[in-house]
């Protein structure tokens, strides 16, 4: 078994599936890797079924998407990213998802927020990174509206408004009419 395709892969949080892609190993020969790699500290499990390379930093981002597979970051942390917000998140990472829950992983607290399907699995605004999935500044800002009415931003400096209306498309109505008023505001 090749410990240096895992260590010069680009990803630094690690699923089964993950591994069966990198090693070309079925599931079975996996886990039986894995139960013979605890000892050696090169592979640590985060979370249930989630590892990261013990010496490594992982990247937050990337462990939010993983821990739940029908997700993408945003809210605050999105927004916090694209500098529409100051506040400092660095504690908390907010994160869209099929179901509202929170997790505590190496004191970080990992927020997911529900939101209708018919949002979620939208990818208008959504960027994707080679390991994580992230809402764009626009459609963060229709996030937390449509979650958080009132929501108070900033700096718009750098927001696009057509695309803003655009995205809200896919929204309620108040979130499309705020979305409105925040244009008018800006």
């Amino acid at each position: 078994m090749n410990i240096a395709k895992i260590l010069t892969s680009s990803k630094t949080i690690f699923t089964l599936k993950d591994l069966e892609l990198i090693l070309w190993l079925d599931n079975q020969a996996v886990r039986n890797y894995l139960y013979q790699q605890k000892g050696n500290k090169v592979l640590k499990n985060i979370y249930s079924w989630i590892w990261w390379i013990e010496w490594k930093e992982y990247n937050k981002l990337e462990l939010a998407c993983k821990l739940r597979l029908k997700s993408y970051v945003s809210f605050e942390t999105a927004l916090q990213k694209h500098w529409v917000i100051f506040q400092d998140y660095s504690s908390i990472v907010t994160i869209a998802s099929d179901n509202t829950i929170s997790k505590n992983i190496d004191d970080i607290d990992y927020q997911y927020k529900k939101v209708k399907d018919s949002i979620l699995l939208d990818p208008i605004g959504i960027d994707h990174y080679w390991t994580y999935t992230i809402a764009s500044k626009e459609r963060a800002i229709c996030d937390i509206i449509y979650l958080k009415s009132g929501f108070s931003f900033d700096n718009l400096k750098s927001v696009d408004f057509e695309k803003l209306e655009e995205i809200s498309k896919i929204y309620n109505k108040r979130t499309i009419l705020e979305i409105k008023q925040l244009k008018n505001y800006a």
